[in-house]
């Protein structure tokens, strides 16, 4: 018999965001593996759901993956759910689904809720490469010498903070990439969420003395040809060199010629069509 591994997305913030998919698979799996026992067990019973769970975190020993395997080969269905958002991402949802393919079952990814795809559309940076690099070190010295390894890289950056760091990380930022373009996210989907945009000084500023919720950071690329960072544009008929680079990046990431067309038109101050005419031609 093949069992079924259903990887499940669960609500960041906003329980409405879980998806009747998500629901269904809930409903319908034979056992919920989960990061946190307590914090599943809350949305099941907010779904009016009773079902056996079991404990599927970073410190899964062999007794979990064991329980995990026999459940497969039995031919039963488990949903997996981490914390919050889509399991894999941050979280032990690789393993499961890793331990449950050696098993020979089926593994189905069903689509929801996710904090950096949110962070990377809402930040208002460039969307079109970006890295995502999970929860930055404890320690002061580990996470600037990762954030200058960052601060090098060219496509846009997303990373994890806690409320409680957020304002050493800011100073590191400050201190090392003073002129580089952020944003960060707080609370998001939720009733209070914040944006802050600037200048690492600038976001501090702005989030002033704020310790509490949830916190996304992203980080535009290093890139000086990047039109971020291109603050004074000229058009003379021809493209420049750097707005020929952002084209074929944006490509690459695998907009369209006319999705790509529309920020650098608006950037450079002349029709889209002209510089759909002018990137056609390359």
């Amino acid at each position: 018999m093949t069992g079924h591994l259903i990887l499940v997305p669960t609500p960041i913030g906003n329980l409405g965001d879980l998806t009747d998919r998500a629901k269904e698979a809930l409903a319908e799996a034979d056992l919920v593996a989960c990061e946190d026992t307590r914090r599943t067990g809350g949305l099941l019973k907010h779904l009016g759901i009773d079902k056996p769970m079991l404990r599927f975190d970073d410190h899964a020993g062999a007794a979990a993956f064991e329980r995990l395997g026999l459940e497969l080969m039995s031919g039963r269905t488990v949903a997996y759910c981490s914390d919050a958002g889509m399991p894999g991402i941050n979280d032990p949802g690789f393993e499961i689904a890793r331990a449950a393919r050696a098993a020979g079952a089926k593994v189905t990814v069903l689509p929801g809720a996710s904090a950096v795809l949110l962070a990377v559309v809402a930040s208002g940076l460039p969307s079109h490469a970006f890295s995502f690099w999970g929860y930055l070190p404890n320690r002061s010295e580990p996470r600037r010498t990762l954030l200058k390894k960052l601060g090098a890289e060219e496509e846009t950056v997303v990373v994890f903070e806690t409320p409680h760091r957020i304002h050493e990380t800011l100073s590191d930022l400050e201190a090392l990439l003073a002129d580089r373009e952020i944003a960060l996210g707080r609370e998001l989907t939720k009733l209070h969420e914040t944006w802050y945009r600037g200048t690492p000084a600038q976001v501090k500023a702005q989030l002033g003395r704020e310790d509490r919720g949830e916190m996304v950071l992203v980080l535009a690329g290093a890139d000086a040809k990047r039109l971020v960072t291109e603050s004074e544009a000229t058009f003379e008929g021809a493209l420049p060199a750097w707005a020929e680079a952002y084209l074929a990046a944006a490509r690459e990431g695998g907009m369209t010629l006319r999705e790509a067309v529309k920020p650098l038109a608006k950037h450079l101050g002349v029709s889209a069509s002209e510089i759909y005419r002018l990137a056609a031609e390359l």
